[in-house]
């Protein structure tokens, strides 16, 4: 007979105080960030032609119940322009588009994840590294910039500042300078501090079009636009080199919502539209992960109130819900991703739902909030009727 001595009984009793505990009562780790190989991508073969093909919300796994109890929300925290330009694509399909929705005008900051996707088809053609100095590309940056790197610009981290204070008299701020392209001493040095920046991004733009040595709105057409069929859309000019025109990098890309999902829906794709693959599906995942350390100090600029840290890509807007960061957004699929713009232009991409959802004005930014926690309200009442697939 096995006899059971105080040693193995307090063993048991330290395993059952260690595996009884209250599960609640353990702390719990930092948010683990999404990693690449658990994302989800679109499977799906379905692809607009000159058109996107409606269907019924009922028909791809949407509650039109919920889908309309969401738009309502978003109503409720949009200007004049209200949900007329709201276009919501799932699986492929056209399942709600607002009657403003072919209004093209311009979507702002929307932009900087176009200035983005041309680096990506540079980093494919290896004109230049994401590690590679700007200075390279524009020596104007040579002396104050010797170390800001591409990453840097195309994260918000570069520390890049013009000369000069907002170009707009009902602005008080030292960004958006007439002079974007004339360096000023650099707000902190390159990948220490996260700043969000239009005159980094400005100068981000003449970068991209030395890199290129081409129009980079030619660029995309070629290579993106044509193909998709996106149709007529348009780019702000911010200076030139020579004859070829610098394409703001961070405003000024004009189209309807109607083309601004279709954007969405090839980064849904991981950079494919049909047999053709546009745009290098390496770049698209890394672009729509976070790439800026949550723990990154905010730099003390007079734009702090708009915090990436944990919840930027390559000049896209991720959920930060995985990393802790204060843009996050809860009751929404932890791996979206958007472009977000002034006058409340966004286009969110939300793989787990197979879906983009797009609003787009000239309404102004709403006033009742970060636009993150307002969105968030939105998709948590849209997700109490999306179903995983469709029906």
């Amino acid at each position: 007979m096995n006899r059971i001595t105080p040693i193995a009984i307090l063993a048991a009793l330290c395993l059952f105080i260690a595996c009884g505990s209250d599960s609640a009562s353990t702390p719990k780790g930092p948010p683990q960030p999404i990693k690449v190989e658990d994302r989800i991508w679109n499977t799906t073969d379905v692809f607009p032609r000159q058109a996107w093909e409606v269907r019924s919300p009922e028909s791809q796994g949407v509650n039109p119940r919920a889908l309309d109890k969401a738009l309502k929300e978003l109503a409720s925290f949009s200007g004049e322009d209200g949900i007329g330009e709201v276009v919501v694509i799932r699986n492929g399909y056209l399942i709600h588009q607002g009657e403003n929705a072919s209004k093209r005008h311009n979507l702002y900051s929307c932009t900087k994840s176009f200035a983005s996707m041309t680096l990506g088809l540079m980093l494919a053609d290896r004109r230049c590294r994401l590690q590679d100095s700007a200075f390279y590309f524009s020596p104007l940056l040579r002396q104050k910039y010797r170390n800001a790197q591409l990453f840097h610009f195309t994260t918000m981290t570069s520390g890049y500042d013009g000369m000069g204070t907002s170009r707009f008299n009902d602005l008080k701020s030292q960004d958006w300078s007439l002079a974007p392209y004339a360096p000023a001493d650099p707000l902190f040095a390159p990948g220490t501090a996260f700043a969000y920046w239009d005159e980094a991004q400005m100068m981000f733009g003449r970068v991209l079009t030395r890199a290129a040595r081409e129009d980079l709105k030619e660029m995309l057409q070629l290579r993106v636009m044509g193909p998709i069929a996106l149709g007529e859309w348009d780019w702000q000019i911010e200076g030139s080199l020579g004859a070829v025109p610098i394409r703001s990098g961070a405003t000024g890309i004009e189209m309807n919502a109607l083309q601004l999902a279709r954007i969405g829906w090839l980064y849904l794709n991981r950079g494919r539209w049909g047999s053709r693959q546009l745009l290098p599906p390496d770049f698209v995942e890394q672009a729509t992960m976070n790439q800026v350390p949550v723990n990154l100090p905010l730099a003390d600029t007079d734009r702090k109130d708009i915090d990436g840290r944990g919840a930027y890509g390559f000049n896209w807007w991720v959920n930060g819900v995985s990393t802790g960061a204060v843009a996050s957004m809860p009751d929404t699929p932890a791996q979206t991703f958007y472009m977000s713009g002034f006058n409340n232009n966004m286009c969110f991409v939300i793989p787990e739902w197979n879906m983009v959802f797009v609003r787009t004005g000239m309404d102004g930014n709403p006033g009742q909030g970060p636009k993150y926690q307002l969105y968030n309200r939105v998709f948590k009442e849209l997700a109490k009727g999306v179903k995983e697939s469709a029906s």
